[in-house]
């Protein structure tokens, strides 16, 4: 899932969890063509059951993280 907010574009890419039925969202947030900041591999850490729902919550964090003035994030 591909979303332009604020002028961020955020990628949420959702991969099943190894060994489980669940399944996580890793978030990558372009903060804009001037500063080109980028951040990889960011995880919710949790896990959910379906795709979707997944894909809902990765989008939610990274848009409350821009909404909150893109505090420090921390790699899960």
């Amino acid at each position: 899932m591909e979303v332009n907010y604020k002028g961020h574009h955020i990628t949420v890419n959702v991969n099943p969890v190894p060994g489980t039925q669940e399944w996580e969202a890793k978030l990558l947030i372009n903060s804009g063509e001037e500063s080109r900041e980028l951040f990889q591999d960011v995880t919710l850490g949790k896990h959910f059951a379906t795709q979707p729902e997944a894909a809902g919550e990765g989008l939610a964090f990274a848009k409350k993280w821009i909404d909150d003035g893109k505090p420090p994030l921390r790699n899960n």
